[in-house]
């Protein structure tokens, strides 16, 4: 009987030849030979047994498995060996054991020890990069995330309208009440609407402890809180603005008003509506990226019993009282939904002659940055404005930022590189022992990572240090710590670990290429480009610098002009006292009287508004009688006799108000009055047939008839608003007139006793009227509050300048110690042959200095465009002298030299007998 025999190999028989391949690839060479081998007879086995097909499968399965670390030649360090069972050779280990990690942590921290010098500048200058980088990511991060506690945040869009009337363009946030009440009836893709109302101020009060409280009476129908996650501490938001004469109020006012906020079920009383309001819900404080900034909402239902509701509001197809948000459903389009909205509106209620409109919708996502150039038209329009985010600003910062980090990632760089041939017998030595380029580059990449993360944890002990400070002067709440959103967890730990990764990743290939026989000799070597891409490094550095030293100086110029800059009327010690009550505007004479026998109250004046103002003011079409061209467009202020005295505004032309016989007399500013074609007042007779609170223009009154007055005096321009807008045409009229009437006593006081001067005034107001709370600001405060984002930003590149100049200093100030070390034979022999210590010092100065002069070279025109553009946000800036460039280039000089200086002294100073001690 004949034995058993394997069947006879097919033809063509072999294993797949790219697995092979993967094998010649990845196997280090001294394994490849036993594991292909034994990997083969296993194949020819398999074939006989389970077919080709199968076996050329499990084949792959095999080689796949041996694709690990352990036999991957790129990976193996020969420093630490096992022997492998094969002829007793040695096999490396993988780059990831961890007797291999330990082993790189070791030498890394010998390495860091033994060099302190560099090891302390190169630590002090990740810390502080990965410290400004945290700083400005927690506040750019801030900015960037507002409004999105809301879970629907990306499909909450509010309503934008946009309207040109003879040509004469406005874009309003805001919308009509059937426009929300139909749209999500008519419109399918239209999951669910809301609206606010915001009908003014008034006085809430507490009954049983009345004090009054001036607040902004916000009205919200039942789906506010269906729509926003404005979360309840007590309460439910199903029903809290279902019931007529409820409200809402957040944590704050409760303890305000009650001292508590256990407070469901208690009445509130707004003096502006006739029902107490029972308190159905108590709002969590809003986060400080909203930008909402309630702090109560009263029922929509409590308005609709009203006849001016019923009556208005019902049929309300082109008003913009509203401010109208739509929650849509998933992936619907919003472009087509406005188109949608637009002929919903137009199919309801046709636009006069002249007049185009059409809807948009801005997502919530993009109303904090994004709403520059809306008019938000159902509340207070420049209040709106001075909350709003800069978009250039976030991208100016965010710039800021990754180079301050990309800068202290240079030093990194520039300091390895620099000290590349300090380490070349270090290098030979493992190379010739049979280290392998990728074991050198993980120990250098091992190093920069351990720096980096020692740089982190410093770091962020030092933001923690200096949040509350940050907090406290750009009035956020940012925190770092455990609680703080993952998103900046990951972008910190990605952050740190990319700057370690690529900071470290040239000076590790660099080193790790260098050749170990010219290394073991002693010769030094520079790779080719070492030194190119070196003073490369320190020109980007100190072009970064220079463009910041010069950012800060025009921006701190620009602030100090808008600060110091004349306004054309005279803002310090002046007292602006808010009306609130009719009682307070129907007695102003008599209020104002008393006010006035105040000794150290100099002047007192009663206005609509006041210069500088912060709130809207009305404008006005307005022309000369008997012109038939389209009316002109001025701003309009209602003021008493006493307002030119009390504000110091000059009169150039005509004559100031005298009696109340002059209710039909209007005064105009400069540019009014050009506007007019007016230069001498004599009564000329001007109509003003149409107003603005903001929004569309409207007639004056009920019958539709304009407003008829005369022209009795010029006054010299004066910024009635802030300087980042042009002066407009202003008219002036009487307080009697019928467009504005009086919100504000301004009384110009003494600088002695203001606490006094101020409840003596608080005393006359209270007089004419209990209900009356004193409110009150001093103008200049108020006026600074315009250039507050202004400050903040100063500061904030001022500091931002200042750490990155430090860094840059740092790498340079390592630069020159390294330079001074390689040159020190030099400098012996030029000093035994007569040099001189200032000639040695200049020489060893010399070579930075040129680079820093390349760095100004390059700033300048970069820094130029930069300001001019930023500048151009302002109607009225400082211009950029060349003075200032100068200034900066020679702070950039100077701080590069005193920088340098003590390395060129010190190394001149060494005794050359040291130095040439060797030769």
């Amino acid at each position: 009987m004949t034995p058993n025999r394997p069947d006879p190999q097919p033809e063509n028989s072999s294993p797949p030849q790219w697995a092979d391949r993967l094998l010649e690839w990845f196997v280090a060479p001294h394994l490849r030979e036993y594991l292909q081998g034994d990997l083969h007879e296993a194949f020819h086995q398999r074939v006989a047994q389970v077919g080709l097909a199968r076996a050329r499968r499990q084949y792959v399965w095999a080689v796949l498995h041996c694709l690990t670390p352990f036999f991957v030649k790129r990976l193996p360090p020969v420093s630490v060996r096992h022997t492998t069972g094969y002829n007793n050779e040695y096999q490396p280990l993988s780059n990831l054991h961890p007797a291999m990690l330990r082993n790189y942590f070791k030498i890394a921290f010998r390495t860091l020890g033994r060099h302190k010098l560099y090891t302390a500048l190169n630590l002090a200058g990740l810390t502080f990069g990965i410290t400004c980088f945290l700083l400005i990511g927690l506040y750019l991060f801030d900015e960037l995330t507002f409004d999105q506690q809301h879970r629907n945040a990306s499909r909450i869009y509010r309503v934008i309208e946009h309207k040109t009337v003879n040509g004469e363009a406005t874009t309003l946030a805001a919308g009509s009440y059937k426009l929300a009440q139909e749209s999500r009836k008519v419109l399918a893709e239209i999951e669910n609407t809301t609206r606010l109302l915001r009908p003014g101020r008034a006085n809430l009060i507490n009954p049983e402890h009345p004090v009054n409280f001036q607040e902004t009476i916000t009205n919200a129908d039942e789906n506010f809180l269906q729509i926003f996650d404005f979360p309840l501490v007590l309460g439910d938001k199903r029903t809290a603005l279902k019931e007529p004469n409820s409200i809402v109020i957040n944590q704050d006012l409760a303890r305000r008003l009650f001292g508590h906020t256990q407070v469901l079920g208690k009445t509130l009383q707004f003096s502006h509506m006739e029902s107490p309001l029972k308190v159905t819900g108590v709002l969590k404080n809003h986060p400080p990226n909203s930008s909402f900034d309630f702090n109560s909402l009263v029922s929509e239902a409590s308005l609709r019993t009203t006849d001016y509701f019923k009556q208005t509001m019902t049929s309300d197809w082109s008003s913009t009282d509203f401010s109208v948000y739509l929650l849509l459903k998933p992936n619907v389009n919003s472009q087509s939904v406005s188109t949608k909205l637009t002929n919903l509106v137009l199919a309801n209620d046709k636009p006069a002659p002249g007049t185009s409109l059409s809807f948009s919708l801005q997502s919530l996502n993009d109303i904090h940055l994004g709403s520059e150039a809306i008019t938000d038209g159902a509340r207070n329009s420049n209040v709106a404005a001075m909350a709003q985010g800069s978009p250039f600003y976030i991208r100016i910062f965010g710039f800021v930022a990754l180079f301050v980090l990309c800068i202290a990632g240079i030093n990194y760089m520039n300091l390895s590189t620099a000290r590349a041939s300090n380490r070349a017998k270090e290098i030979g030595v493992r190379k010739s022992i049979g280290a392998v380029r990728s074991s050198l580059v993980s120990q250098f990449l091992v190093e920069t990572l351990l720096l980096t993360g020692i740089s982190l944890l410093l770091a962020l002990v030092l933001v923690n240090v200096g949040l509350p400070y940050l907090n406290q002067f750009v009035n956020k709440q940012l925190t770092l710590g455990l609680g703080t959103d993952y998103r900046i967890w990951l972008m910190t730990l990605v952050a740190a670990l990319l700057i370690g990764l690529l900071s470290g990743s040239y000076p590790a290939l660099l080193l790790s290429g260098l050749r170990p026989v010219l290394l073991l000799k002693g010769i030094k070597v520079n790779p080719p480009g070492s030194l190119s891409l070196r003073k490369g490094l320190v020109i980007f550095q100190f072009t970064i610098s220079t463009i910041l030293i010069i950012s800060t100086i025009v921006l701190f110029r620009q602030v100090q002009f808008m600060n110091t800059t004349s306004l054309g009327f005279n803002k310090d010690l002046l007292v602006v006292i808010d009306v609130n009550t009719g009682a307070a505007r129907d007695r102003f004479e008599t209020i104002k009287a008393d006010m006035a026998k105040i000794p150290s109250v100099k002047s007192v004046s009663v206005s609509s508004r006041v210069p500088g103002e912060w709130k809207t003011i009305r404008r006005v079409k307005i022309n000369t009688q008997g012109k038939t061209d389209a009316p002109k467009i001025a701003y309009l202020i209602g003021a008493d006799k006493d307002f030119l005295k009390t504000f110091a505004v000059d009169l150039i032309e005509g004559r100031n108000f005298i009696n109340p016989t002059d209710s039909t007399a209007v005064l105009l500013n400069e540019t009014a009055a050009r506007l007019l074609n007016i230069t001498k007042p004599s009564d000329q007779l001007v109509e003003i047939p149409a107003m603005s609170r903001g929004g569309e223009f409207g007639p004056i009154n009920d019958d539709n008839t304009p407003f008829k007055a005369r022209v009795i005096g010029i006054v010299k321009d004066f910024h009635f608003q802030s300087l980042h807008a042009r002066i407009e045409p202003l008219v002036v009229a009487y307080n009697q007139n019928p467009i504005h009437g009086i919100d504000y006593y301004s009384a110009r006081i003494e600088a002695q006793g203001i606490p006094e001067t101020l409840e003596k005034l608080k005393a006359v107001l209270v007089k004419a009227d209990g209900d009356e709370p004193f409110e009150f600001h001093f103008l200049d405060q108020q006026l600074a509050l315009f250039y507050l984002e202004d400050a903040r930003r100063q500061t904030l590149l001022i500091w931002v300048a200042l750490a990155t100049i430090f860094i840059a200093c740092l790498g340079l100030f390592g630069l020159a110690t390294y330079s001074a070390e390689q040159r020190i034979k030099e400098i012996g022999v030029r000093k035994v042959l007569g040099a001189s210590v200032a000639n040695l010092a200049s020489l060893l100065s010399m070579d930075f200095l040129k680079l820093v002069l390349i760095a100004n070279s390059i700033g300048f025109p970069l820094a130029w465009w930069a300001t001019n553009k930023w500048l151009q946000e302002y109607a009225y800036h400082i211009d950029l002298d060349w003075w200032i460039f100068a200034l900066a280039g020679l702070l950039a000089i100077g701080i590069a030299l005193l920088t340098v200086s003590y390395q060129s002294i010190r190394a001149a100073l060494t005794n050359p007998v040291k130095s040439l001690r060797s030769e």
